[in-house]
């Protein structure tokens, strides 16, 4: 990076004016041109603007600590492959020191995109990370492949934890051709592989997910990282149910079971026996996937996650006729939405009081459904407004309410094409 790049560096990190920092040494339109490149100051301003930067004058003759930059990268990747929170804060925090009091060190975008990265992993730094993407889409054209690889990593990272899975795997999978003729290094390729089939797999698309986290499967078994192992099964576990293999589904997360196991781990025991019970309830084997279900509930005092696993429960209940029983839990799962974060209650009310209504024989059930449903459209949660709008359609059927019933079905085929993203006919050849 030119000095020109360095000085507008480190005045948008202090979020510094142009006007502010050009005041009383130059206009403002000099100091854009002199941050574009496009001159080079003298020796008398480059001095004044450093010292309103508050940066030693010594700092131009910054070279570079390559042995310094090294050791942080082999340091993240140590993190990224244990996605160690504890790791990731320490390491933050040396490469933030490090940038403050090495301003103009040459490798300074390097260290911005690992910093950022970093951030990621840590709670409460969403201000930071806003601050850093915005400085680092400023320099996209004086990125190499490398940095380009990392800032867009982040950027689908960050679709991805917004629950805009579309365009979190445009974005991700749009890195495989950015780096086509550039070679990664294994462990950032595996990463890639695993985030990027997180993404395809919030979106269904399965079979590319089966893909992905099977080339990650591949480096983190190789490199014997076996809690990045379990996570790739359970992804792979849950794409081969979606795709009608069950019992291969069942084995894959058995196995994932028995890794676990042996490592005496009981951080992915509520997931897989979570898992478990939905395979087990798609081969009919009703009885063992409750067992799955209450084991998954064991093991977690969290109510965001065990308000999942009640819900289920209820659904296998209802779905087998016990009326009594899924009476019992919709009981229990209205108590506990009280207990959610504001933006579960919401969601997970909408899904408890459609078996309310169902199990209660609701007589008003025509307004509860049509809420229903314009919550989850507003939210673009089409799965579910297509499971409801047939069951909806299917209780005017059965009301001998047939013109309405009519109406709901073909809105439900509607919300299908919407999740599907399909937007004509010939699509769906």
């Amino acid at each position: 990076m030119n000095i020109g790049q360095l000085i507008k560096l480190e005045r948008q990190r202090q979020n510094m004016k142009q006007e502010y920092l050009a005041s009383g040494i130059c206009v403002p339109s000099y100091l854009s041109r002199i941050e574009n490149g496009l001159v080079i100051p003298s020796e008398d301003i480059q001095q004044h603007l450093l010292k309103r930067l508050n940066v030693p004058l010594d700092a131009l003759n910054n070279d570079g600590d390559e042995a310094k930059l090294s050791y942080f990268k082999s340091l993240f990747k140590s993190v990224i492959n244990s996605r160690d929170k504890q790791k990731a804060k320490s390491l933050y925090q040396d490469v933030h020191i490090y940038i403050e009091e090495h301003p103009f060190e040459p490798n300074r975008l390097t260290l911005l995109v690992m910093e950022t990265r970093l951030m990621l992993m840590l709670p409460n730094c969403a201000n930071e990370i806003h601050t850093n993407l915005a400085i680092l889409e400023e320099f996209k054209k004086e990125m190499d492949t490398e940095q380009l690889f990392y800032l867009s990593t982040i950027q689908g990272i960050i679709a991805y934890q917004n629950n805009q899975f579309r365009q979190a795997s445009e974005t991700l999978t749009q890195i495989f051709t950015l780096i086509k003729s550039y070679r990664m290094e294994d462990w950032e390729m595996a990463e890639l592989y695993y985030i990027t089939s997180l993404a395809v797999l919030s979106e269904s698309r399965y079979i590319l997910a089966i893909d992905y986290v099977k080339s990650a499967l591949s480096y983190f078994n190789q490199e014997i990282l076996i809690e990045r192992s379990i996570e790739c099964l359970i992804i792979l576990g849950i794409a081969q149910k979606h795709t009608g293999v069950i019992k291969e589904a069942v084995l894959t997360f058995e196995k994932a079971k028995d890794i676990s196991s042996k490592i005496e781990s009981s951080k992915f025991k509520r997931k897989l026996e979570h898992n478990l019970g939905a395979c087990h309830s798609l081969l009919k084997n009703h009885k063992q996937a409750l067992i799955h279900f209450q084991n998954s509930l064991n093991e977690n005092s969290n109510p965001d996650d065990n308000i999942v696993t009640i819900l289920t429960i209820l659904k296998e209940y209802n779905k087998t006729s016990d009326i009594e029983n899924a009476i019992k839990w919709l009981e229990k799962g209205l108590k506990l939405v009280e207990l959610l974060s504001e933006k579960n209650k919401i969601f997970y009310y909408n899904h408890f009081v459609v078996y309310r209504t169902i199990l209660y024989k609701e007589k008003d059930y025509i307004n509860t459904f049509k809420s229903i449903l314009k919550y989850f459209e507003t939210n673009q949660e089409y799965k579910y407004c297509f499971i409801y709008a047939n069951v909806f359609a299917k209780k005017l059927a059965e009301d001998k309410q047939y013109k309405l019933a009519t109406v709901y079905y073909q809105t439900a085929f509607n919300y299908q094409l919407k999740q599907l993203n399909i937007t004509s006919w010939e699509e769906l050849s």
